[in-house]
């Protein structure tokens, strides 16, 4: 930078200097004005967007809430559990009904050796077990409910398997068949789970129990 020698120079000088300096601030000026009006900006849209998620959730609950008002103090709420008594009764119905648990693996046992030979079946074993009925997820226990599961195995019969299986559908009690397999073969055999349930408050044993 050259310095001035004369005092007009030095007097130019400064007036340049001067008018630099405050071209300068000036545009520093502007540069921290749009910044504040961004940030502002920014502020103002998010507490919007906060009072307009807020306002949604406020009507949300309060459509809720009206629904839930409508379904208690109606007559909807009282149909409802007269449904949900009478489809318990209907169930309950179904389980297999007997004092203790060692009577309703006799009276299950029963059941299948009568089917069985009443279609010209010989059951060769039937060997039952009980275990805690689980839920539709796959983890969760049904307290007080056990289910009870009898490995069948007979000689093949088409004929038997067939009314077997029909029996099972039309039954009063709740009768499933989870396993089926046919072994063919010279003694082809039939190989078959068969489950039920019961409602008892015996505690479920471990293992089961083969019955000739």
């Amino acid at each position: 930078m050259k310095l001035p020698k004369t005092i007009p120079e030095a007097v130019d000088f400064v007036r340049g200097y001067i008018k630099h300096e405050a071209v300068s601030n000036e545009r520093v000026g502007l540069l921290l004005g749009a910044a504040g009006l961004l940030v502002l900006f920014s502020i103002f849209f998010g507490l919007w967007s906060l009072n307009t998620s807020k306002a949604q959730q406020l009507l949300t609950a309060r459509a809720n809430f009206a629904r839930l008002q409508a379904e208690a103090t109606g007559d909807a709420w009282p149909k409802r559990v007269e449904s949900t008594q009478a489809l318990k009764a209907q169930l309950a119905v179904r389980l297999w009904d007997a004092p203790t648990a060692g009577l309703a693996e006799a009276g299950f046992e029963t059941w299948l050796r009568n089917h069985f030979s009443k279609y010209g079946g010989d059951p060769q074993q039937i060997q039952i077990s009980r275990s805690t009925a689980i839920a539709r997820d796959g983890q969760t226990s049904i307290p007080g409910l056990q289910r009870m599961t009898a490995k069948v195995v007979l000689p093949f019969d088409q004929s038997v398997l067939m009314q077997i299986l029909a029996d099972a559908a039309e039954a009063e009690k709740i009768i499933l068949i989870d396993r089926l397999i046919v072994r063919a073969g010279v003694n082809s055999r039939t190989e078959m789970d068969v489950s039920t349930f019961i409602k008892t408050n015996e505690s479920a044993p471990s293992g089961a129990r083969p019955r000739p």
